[in-house]
């Protein structure tokens, strides 16, 4: 079985679906090639049928000789290859842990999903807005309602949580990496309709959590790389 021991990912210069991965490669150890291309770069390997489904992240494996040992897409199938490349110190080498996160990993899918399709309506086949009102509309009602339900089922979860992180793992998991991602990108106020804080005025607890994931060192330290 061969082993992994460098990652390439390519993603466009953003944070999005990226983040968590470079993220979770970060805090791994796992050595990583964060390659980011601008829209005409995406649209030219599309073209050339270059990376699977016609979309990003893709992330390519290698092992300690610099062969190829896979090229993946989807983000969630990329962060557990990089959680097992580590030994697993963001899964879990035994069953039942595992599951749980992989719950967590799955659930983060269900709490987005509604705010996604707001945002790019035209992906899932329904009409794009006829202006900014109605955008702004939308995304609001969407974030007052489904949102803010699959939200109440987060916070009970961290409730329940011994050690702040989503599964009870002793370290913070894939799904945190993965669940803190999309909650930072909500909060930011980057989201029309959507008010910078709206997940932590209204949820604390998913606060504090969002805060004690910024402070692992680990975090803290990729960061502050990219400030210099």
């Amino acid at each position: 079985m061969a082993k992994i021991a460098a990652c390439k990912l390519t993603y466009f210069p953003i944070k999005g679906k990226g983040e968590p991965i470079r993220l979770a490669a970060n805090y791994s150890g796992l050595p990583l090639e964060d390659v980011r291309v601008s829209r005409e770069e995406f649209q030219a390997m599309r073209e050339a049928k270059e990376i699977p489904f016609n979309q990003l992240p893709v992330a390519e494996f290698f092992d300690d000789e610099g062969r190829s040992v896979c090229k993946v897409a989807q983000t969630r199938a990329i962060l557990r290859t990089v959680a097992r490349a580590s030994g697993d110190r963001m899964y879990s080498s035994d069953l039942g842990q595992a599951a749980q996160v992989d719950q967590f990993l799955d659930f983060e899918e269900d709490l987005f999903a509604a705010m996604r399709s707001s945002i790019f309506p035209g992906r899932i086949g329904m009409d794009e807005y006829k202006d900014d009102a109605e955008k702004e509309a939308r995304r609001a009602h969407v974030a007052e309602t489904v949102f803010t339900t699959k939200l109440e089922l987060l916070d009970r979860a961290l409730s329940a949580s011994q050690t702040g992180w989503v599964a009870g793992t002793g370290e913070p998991s894939i799904a945190d990496f993965a669940l803190t991602a999309s909650l930072g990108w909500i909060d930011s106020g980057i989201v029309d309709g959507v008010p910078q804080g709206f997940v932590v005025s209204k949820f604390p607890r998913v606060g504090t959590y969002l805060e004690k994931f910024a402070a692992l060192e680990e975090n803290k330290a990729y960061y502050a790389s990219k400030e210099t």
